[in-house]
């Protein structure tokens, strides 16, 4: 574990290990995760943490960087924790924002239906579920079995994949919207209008706000790192 609180070593490199994974080493000391685990990393992500730790600033920032906060989380968790995760994702699916479709004004319910129906379809298909949508604010009942086949597909995960799904689910907002994008049938720029299409229909009609333009920057931005980091696990 490191434990200085500044910048003490002069070159960070990768190292290769079985199946294709890497070490990263500051000097000779293998970086490890707060608990004291090795980084067991793909090629890509051990780029990505070798050039955070090769940047000025103080540890505390370099461990607070994108790729390495997510990987030393990834690393470090634990059994309790990855059941808490599973559960958090399953209620995402039980409450998935696309089985909700306004029933007005006519031009939303279009074109909500329009971006929620082929997820909706692509989601019974590969799970082997049926998904219940509803008009209004009440909650939409799914059938009980959804629950334990979604979570039988997600518990063949791994902890990174896991860990960058639940993060995706979060800035998404949907569980289902997140797995297409997970299994290539949408893009990030299709993901991000179905995430949004309330607030973009909001805009048309009442126009923008500049802090919240601002914010709907960062999260996309956010949004997109977390993209790029599913792609490189």
């Amino acid at each position: 574990m490191i434990i200085s609180k500044d910048k003490y070593w002069k070159r960070v490199r990768k190292e290769e290990q079985s199946k294709k994974l890497f070490l990263v080493y500051l000097d000779e000391v293998c970086l490890k995760s707060d608990k004291g685990h090795k980084l067991k990393l793909s090629e890509q992500l051990a780029n990505e943490v070798v050039r955070e730790w090769s940047a000025d600033g103080k540890l505390s920032r370099i461990k607070n960087s994108f790729f390495t906060k997510f990987c030393f989380s990834a690393t470090d968790i634990t059994k309790t924790e990855r059941e808490a995760v599973l559960g958090c994702l399953i209620e995402y699916g039980n409450c998935d924002p696309i089985c909700y479709i306004a029933s007005e004004p006519t031009k939303l319910h279009l074109k909500q239906e329009k971006l929620y129906s082929p997820l909706i379809n692509w989601a019974e298909k590969f799970f082997s579920i049926k998904l219940n949508v509803g008009t209004g604010l009440l909650f939409v009942e799914q059938p009980p079995s959804n629950a334990n086949i979604i979570k039988t597909y997600l518990e063949e995960l791994d902890n990174f994949h896991l860990t960058a799904i639940h993060e995706l689910t979060k800035s998404l907002g949907s569980l289902f919207t997140c797995l297409a994008l997970y299994k290539d049938l949408i893009n990030l720029e299709l993901a991000w209008e179905v995430a949004n299409v309330e607030d973009n229909f909001r805009i048309e009609v009442w126009g923008d706000v500049e802090e919240e333009k601002q914010k709907r920057s960062v999260d996309f931005d956010h949004f997109k790192d977390l993209t790029k980091l599913l792609q490189m696990i």
